[in-house]
């Protein structure tokens, strides 16, 4: 049995170093992963956008709020409310003391059941947090919880690795396969409205055979392992951020992380109703 406790190791990498690096890719550095923030940031966005959600009709919750990236995000499209969250008490003492007009509540989604003054929302988000939910029924109970503090018709926007064959699976991290992940969507009465590559050179290519993209995810973790060097790291994240960019149009499936916009059920007597398991063969995709 797997003795790792996330609570802990998450507090510990923010007590350690508090930043693009604590909630982002270890081992890149603070300047790729700053350009790599920049390129979740225009994704999200940008299927924000084109979903058609009236963000500043919406009340906000943020899962797994870390060092306010997203918090950041939500205020920039000018959201109604926003309420952060994170398991991580150092992370929530940041948060408010950084964010001082929004709400932030130390919550572990995974909890057999969350308070109700949690409240309920029009969007609940969660970027870059389902894939270190490491327990399959912890993973289950977090997305039942997402669902119950979601109005009719609230939308679940999140980011996951939705692997094609295979689970990957390692002591703080398990990309699961997109058909258990939508199977267990379905479930819940969520419609999977949007799917869209969140990154194509600037992650590892965990989904992908190309050789193209190994070498260049080889070349990339190189040059930031190179700490006495940060200004290449700057540099290299600076010269990949437009191709990034362009190359994201071009695909409608990534070889790693990926987003979803799902919608839950637009009328309570929908929320009794669950769907079948089974794996729907065709997700729409932007791009």
């Amino acid at each position: 049995m797997s003795t790792f406790d996330p609570q802990s190791y998450w507090d510990a990498r923010h007590t350690r170093r508090y930043g693009p690096e604590s909630v982002g890719y270890a081992g890149l550095g603070v300047p790729f992963n700053v350009w790599m923030y920049r390129v979740r940031a225009h994704v999200v966005e940008r299927e924000l956008r084109e979903s058609g959600i009236d963000v500043a009709r919406s009340d906000v919750l943020d899962i797994g709020s870390g060092t306010g990236f997203y918090i950041a995000l939500w205020e920039r499209l000018r959201a109604k409310t926003i309420t952060g969250s994170d398991f991580a008490p150092f992370a929530v003492r940041a948060l408010k003391e950084k964010f001082p007009s929004h709400r932030f509540v130390e919550l572990d989604i995974t909890s057999d059941s969350l308070p109700a003054a949690v409240g309920a929302f029009d969007v609940i988000s969660a970027f870059d947090i389902f894939y270190h939910i490491v327990a399959d029924a912890s993973y289950e109970q977090a997305v039942r919880n997402i669902r119950s503090h979601l109005r009719p018709g609230g939308y679940f926007v999140f980011s996951e690795n939705l692997m094609r064959d295979a689970r990957e699976s390692g002591e703080h991290q398990v990309s699961r396969t997109c058909a258990e992940i939508t199977a267990l969507l379905e479930r819940e009465g969520f419609e999977v409205l949007r799917r869209a590559p969140v990154f194509f050179l600037m992650n590892r290519p965990l989904k992908s055979s190309s050789r193209f993209l190994s070498a260049s995810w080889r070349a990339i973790r190189r040059i930031t392992s190179m700490h006495d060097r940060p200004q290449l790291s700057h540099w290299l994240g600076a010269a990949l951020y437009p191709i990034e960019l362009v190359s994201l149009r071009f695909v409608s499936r990534g070889p790693s992380t990926e987003m979803m916009i799902c919608r839950a059920p637009a009328r309570a007597a929908e929320a009794s109703r669950r769907r079948p398991a089974v794996r729907r063969p065709d997700i729409p995709a932007s791009g």
